[in-house]
C-alpha cells in the first residue's frame, strides 16, 4: 500500500455499500474485542505487562482491550482517517504510518498483525522488518487460498477491493522461515474470527505464531 486514502470513513463505516470493503459501521464492541484479544494473548502465553504493536490497528480497538488487559499495547495504520477517528483514550498511543515512524523503529515483545498483511504491497520486505522489530514473537492471521494467487477460499473476502495478497498458508508462513524462529500454523485459534468457522470455510483463515527461539 502506497498510499492510505481508500481506507476513509466509506471504507470502515460503509464499506458493503460502497464496495469497498466487508465493514459496516466499525465501532468499538467491547464484548467481541476484550475476549478475542484475550484470546490472543493466551494462545501466544504473552506474559502481562508485555509491549505489543498492533500491526495495521485500525481505529485501534484492539490497542484499547490490550491496554484494559494490563498490557503496554501500541498500534499504526496506514489510514489516516482511521487514525483521527481512533478512541479518545486510545489516542495516545496510536501512529498513522509514514517513512520513518517512531513507532516503526522501535522493540516491542510481541507483535500482532491481524488481518493487515493481505493488505500490503512489498509484504515480502515488511514482514522481515516486523520480525526484527519482535524480541520474542509474532502472531499473524492472513486469508487463505487454495492455491497460490487464486481466489480465496472464503469468498467474501473478494468483497474487499484492497485485498492483493493471496496465498496459502504454506506460501505465506515460508516468509516467516528465518533462523533462530520457530514457525507454528494453525487454520483455527479458539477465540479468534469465531464467526468464520462455517461448513466450507475451515481452511479459509491461516493463523501464524512465530516464537523467537530462546538461547539455552
Amino acid at each position: 500500500m502506497s498510499s492510505g486514502s481508500i481506507f476513509d470513513e466509506d471504507y470502515f463505516l460503509r464499506g458493503k455499500a460502497t464496495g469497498k470493503s466487508l465493514y459496516e459501521n466499525y465501532r468499538w464492541l467491547p464484548s467481541l474485542t476484550i475476549p478475542m484479544a484475550q484470546s490472543i494473548v493466551n494462545h501466544c502465553c504473552i506474559h502481562r505487562g508485555a509491549r505489543i504493536l498492533d500491526f495495521g490497528c485500525a481505529r485501534g480497538y484492539v490497542v484499547k482491550a490490550l491496554r484494559g488487559l494490563g498490557y503496554d499495547a501500541f498500534g499504526v495504520d496506514i489510514s489516516h482517517w482511521a487514525i483521527d477517528n481512533a478512541d479518545e483514550e486510545t489516542k495516545p498511543y496510536l501512529e498513522c504510518v509514514t517513512h520513518g515512524s517512531p513507532y516503526l523503529e522501535g522493540k516491542y515483545d510481541w507483535i500482532i498483525a491481524k488481518d493487515v498483511l493481505e493488505h500490503v504491497q512489498f509484504v515480502d520486505l515488511v514482514i522481515p522488518h516486523l520480525m526484527s522489530m519482535a524480541t520474542e514473537g509474532i502472531f499473524a492471521v492472513v486469508p487463505l487460498s487454495r492455491f497460490d494467487r487464486g481466489r480465496y477460499i472464503i469468498e467474501d473476502y473478494e468483497k474487499d477491493v484492497t485485498h492483493i495478497q493471496r496465498w496459502k498458508l504454506t506460501t505465506w508462513a515460508s516468509m516467516f522461515m528465518n533462523v533462530g524462529w520457530c514457525v507454528e500454523l494453525a487454520y483455527r485459534v479458539p477465540g479468534v474470527k469465531c464467526n468464520y468457522y462455517k461448513p466450507g470455510w475451515e481452511s479459509g483463515n491461516g493463523f501464524i505464531t512465530c516464537r523467537r527461539i530462546k538461547e539455552e
